[in-house]
């Protein structure tokens, strides 16, 4: 069975998909924090904390049974998370991560290759407000494990200059690029968990 869920500004009084952080949280994530975690992750340091995050997604959603995998819940709100996505399911949130991931894994090796894209970067685009497959934890866990094989195939220099914006973090280059999947794994490895503990315990 497939579930395509609305928009979360059609069910509850949120701001529309890409309305982004405040402004106070937008300019402490793009010019501290996003900072700060690039001069701490190495790529391969990034990469191995966004398998872990995954990885502990998935576990997380595996304890749910079908219905309440795909129960939304309202959480609060958690930096780093902008509002339209706060009212997710874990099956919206594991579904966010694969479509956000899958990008990783398709722009990474081409930036790396001097490549320029031409796509441009709309949070909207990257929403789970699409058909859901009940077996989304499974296809979510399959895709973590071929990731690495998959990404380092024909990866070129990580450090290269050639950059492609973010909305939120600016223009990126490979390892950059790589920095903010896993710093976007903690953020909703961090909704899941509220999501949890937000679901009554008879599971």
């Amino acid at each position: 069975m497939n579930r395509t869920p609305l928009d979360s500004s059609r069910l509850k009084d949120l701001a529309p998909a890409g309305g982004g952080l405040s402004p106070l949280r937008a300019f402490a994530a793009r010019r501290i924090l996003f900072p700060l975690a690039d001069s701490f992750f190495t790529f391969d340091r990034a990469l191995k904390h966004f398998l872990k995050e995954g990885r502990r997604a998935v576990e997380l959603a595996a304890t749910l049974e079908r219905d309440k995998l795909f129960e939304r819940v309202m959480v609060p709100p958690l930096f780093g998370l902008e509002e339209n996505s706060r009212y997710y399911s874990a099956a919206m949130a594991l579904e966010h991560l694969l479509i956000v991931g899958l990008s990783l894994r398709d722009r990474i090796p081409p930036l790396s290759r001097g490549e320029h894209l031409d796509r441009e970067v709309r949070i909207e685009d990257y929403k789970p407000y699409v058909e859901i497959p009940d077996e989304i934890v499974q296809i979510y866990g399959e895709f973590l494990e071929g990731f690495e094989e998959h990404l380092r195939k024909d990866l070129g220099d990580i450090h290269r200059e050639n950059r492609h914006i973010h909305p939120w973090f600016g223009a990126l280059n490979p390892k950059q690029w790589m920095v903010m999947g896993a710093i976007h794994q903690s953020v909703h490895r961090r909704q899941i968990e509220a999501i949890v503990a937000s679901l009554p315990t008879e599971r």
